[in-house]
């Protein structure tokens, strides 16, 4: 086997595997929501009625995350749940109109609408830049190989 060929085989998987596993991720991130998004199918316009602040500590650090409380009609009544997920300051405030998904069997399962679609497009961007990792590695590979 020729050596230039035998040192892209070897140099091109060692350089792609970055690219890989942020394929992988994005991925796993797109069938998660669209997961979620099977079961969280309908819709209401909300408010926020609370945000409730929790502290944590982030590599080491203090942080402050709110979790939007939102009042929303479902099944002929006024709901009011807190969120599953935190979110940083002024991403939210009370008395803001937001859309959400929520389980009809449980609605308590819900998510805003808005973070949903952010969501999707940060995986959808993971996966792009882990293909534009892979296309670097093998032209960097086949340079490095010639």
């Amino acid at each position: 086997m020729d050596d230039h060929i035998l040192l892209f085989l070897v140099l091109f998987p060692l350089l792609s595997v970055g690219g890989i596993c942020l394929v992988m991720i994005g991925r796993s991130g797109i069938r998660t929501a669209r997961k979620q998004a099977e079961q969280e199918r309908a819709r209401a316009s909300g408010t926020v009625v609370d945000l409730v602040r929790r502290h944590s500590l982030g590599r080491g650090k203090p942080l402050t995350s709110f979790y939007p409380v939102v009042e929303f009609p479902a099944g002929g009544q006024t709901l009011r749940h807190e969120s599953r997920e935190g979110y940083m300051s002024g991403q939210f405030s009370v008395g803001e109109r937001v859309e959400i998904l929520y389980d009809a069997d449980d609605p308590s399962h819900f998510h805003l609408e808005k973070e949903f679609e952010k969501n999707i497009s940060g995986c959808r961007v993971t996966v792009f830049v882990g293909i534009l990792w892979i296309v670097i590695a093998a032209i960097a590979a086949l340079i490095v190989s010639s």
